[in-house]
């Protein structure tokens, strides 16, 4: 697993990188067979009488949770040969469009202004405090995805294709149905009834996100925000010059405020800098977007970032990869077994880090503009995870069933569910809707999590009610911490939250607390506008 992750590291940082891509495409293969070695003990783990199980347990205990929760599926297992013959047709078959993609989105061009550049430059100029370079990188970015809207919307309908079959094979050896979010609830190690209750409180906020956007429409001074200005910084009447961070600046920003939960947070994120442990530098070959992983081996992370333009929002976006290497940091001595959490527990650690970066640099400020420089980017992630994630749970939720129904998935009919996804949740806060959004966004076409959205909305929430226990606790808040950390991958999202927090999160009261302190926030930011203007 060493060399996967070297060569997707390589691959990221230069699309083109012909003997990375080789290299990716044969540790696939291995990773293939290694899987089907691998699979008559985990079928037999998901099969065998419970009297067997538990004298496997008795030796190796810290695998309790992890064979626990995998014999859930115990019904819906096929045979050994099927098994084998779906993992190792997944290597050219559904695994192969993700990757298309990736090699697609990672050498496609776009042209903004008189210069060319990659998608992932062009992505970061949509944070540009000058608007007409934000709508001139956005219009450029829709026209270089229609160009190879076939080829997207193919990616689509063969990866949701693949798993739909896979789940009728699975629901008739069951004979009892598979819904199509059933193993993305799995994958997150959370019910049906946590998720309902969770987009229930959501659905119930939108209002309150909506009305968060139009206050940053107002401090633009237009009548409404573009998808071009939905990540645009605060006006430069409510910025200072040291707005724009060197790397080097921006790491001793978020290392000084997260040293506020600990010192030794700020001392880890000194040492990821340190150690070069960090790839930030801008490139016109580079893959869009951010993540953080690790390797096998040494357990340590790496964080990558498509580039680095120092705005706030690119140190914001640092802050959130080098949370989730904070969690995987502080499992390191743990067994391999236990510290395989899930995409919805990942991004606590990853928005808690971002919380604290900015909640801290609104207490530091000293005057109403410095404070709405910081608060901007409040209203920013209301509209991100209450509107923009449940837009893309929405438009996933609706092809999925579209697919289910036979629907072919045609560039129109994905611009029509998109555009009918974004009306639904943004309303009236925006001007106009994103309907390429499904092609130029790198999640919809992920193979290995399935709905890549709805964790994002629960890191936040549920982060924001973690955030919230550390005045609480006071000194012994930093223990508590690592002590949720290291629980997220030997318990449910359900059981890791009775345990530290005390709270039924099946329940939408629960989800209802954390958008009460988005609420608090967003009258901060409307006192704040009111002031300036």
């Amino acid at each position: 697993m060493n060399v996967a992750t070297f060569a997707s590291c390589e691959s990221s940082v230069d699309g083109t990188n012909a003997q990375a891509r080789a290299t990716s495409a044969k540790v696939r293969a291995l990773s293939a067979k290694l899987g089907q070695a691998a699979q008559p003990l985990s079928i037999a783990l998901k099969l065998i009488p419970e009297d067997k199980v538990e004298k496997y347990l008795k030796e190796l205990p810290h695998e309790e949770f992890s064979v626990r929760h995998q014999r859930k599926l115990r019904d819906f297992t096929l045979s050994l040969e099927e098994e084998n013959l779906i993992t190792a047709l997944g290597v050219d078959g559904h695994s192969s469009w993700s990757q298309m993609y990736n090699t697609i989105s990672s050498t496609l061009t776009c042209q903004v202004g008189d210069k060319s550049m990659g998608v992932a430059q062009a992505a970061a100029l949509l944070s540009s405090p000058d608007r007409s370079e934000r709508l001139q990188a956005w219009n450029a970015i829709q026209a270089a995805w229609t160009v190879h809207e076939e080829a997207a919307a193919s990616t689509l309908n063969s990866i949701i294709g693949w798993r739909l079959e896979l789940n009728r094979k699975r629901a008739e050896k069951a004979a009892q149905p598979v819904h199509f979010l059933d193993t993305a609830l799995h994958q997150n190690r959370m019910s049906r009834k946590t998720l309902d209750a969770m987009m229930q409180a959501v659905s119930e906020a939108q209002p309150l996100a909506q009305k968060a956007l139009k206050l940053q429409a107002k401090v633009l001074g237009i009548e409404s925000l573009h998808p071009a200005d939905l990540f645009a910084p605060p006006p430069q009447g409510a910025q200072s010059s040291s707005l724009a961070l060197q790397y080097e600046e921006g790491i001793d920003l978020i290392a000084d405020c997260v040293s506020s939960v600990h010192p030794s947070v700020g001392e880890f994120v000194k040492m990821m800098s340190q150690k070069e442990w960090i790839e930030g530098k801008s490139g016109d070959k580079k893959a869009p977007g951010a993540y953080c992983t690790s390797f096998a081996k040494s357990r340590n992370p790496r964080v990558y970032l498509s580039s680095y333009t120092g705005s706030y929002q690119h140190v914001s976006t640092l802050a959130h990869e080098l949370g989730h290497a904070f969690h995987s940091w502080v499992m390191k001595d743990m067994e391999r077994s236990e510290t395989r959490y899930p995409m919805n527990l990942a991004e606590t650690a990853s928005i808690f880090f971002e919380t604290v970066v900015g909640d801290r640099l609104v207490a530091m400020a000293k005057t109403p503009e410095e404070k709405l420089r910081y608060s901007w980017y409040d209203a920013e992630s209301a509209g991100a995870f209450l509107l923009n994630i449940p837009t893309r749970f929405d438009f996933e939720s609706e092809i999925h069933a579209a697919r289910e129904q036979g629907q072919n998935l045609t560039p129109d009919f994905l611009r029509n569910t998109m555009t009918k996804a974004w009306k639904g949740r943004y309303g009236d806060a925006l001007s106009e809707y994103d309907s390429m959004f499904w092609a130029s966004k790198l999640h919809f076409h992920m193979t290995g999590v399935q709905f890549y959205n709805f964790p994002y909305t629960f890191g936040y929430l549920f982060a924001l009610g973690v955030y919230a226990q550390q005045e609480k606790l006071g000194d012994g808040f930093y223990q508590a911490y690592v002590d949720l950390l290291r629980d997220t991958g030997r318990m449910s999202a359900e059981e890791v939250v009775q345990k530290h927090l005390k709270c039924n999160i099946e329940e939408p009261e629960f989800w209802r607390g954390s958008i009460r302190i988005i609420e608090k926030k967003i009258e901060v930011l409307e006192s704040l506008v009111n002031q300036v203007a």
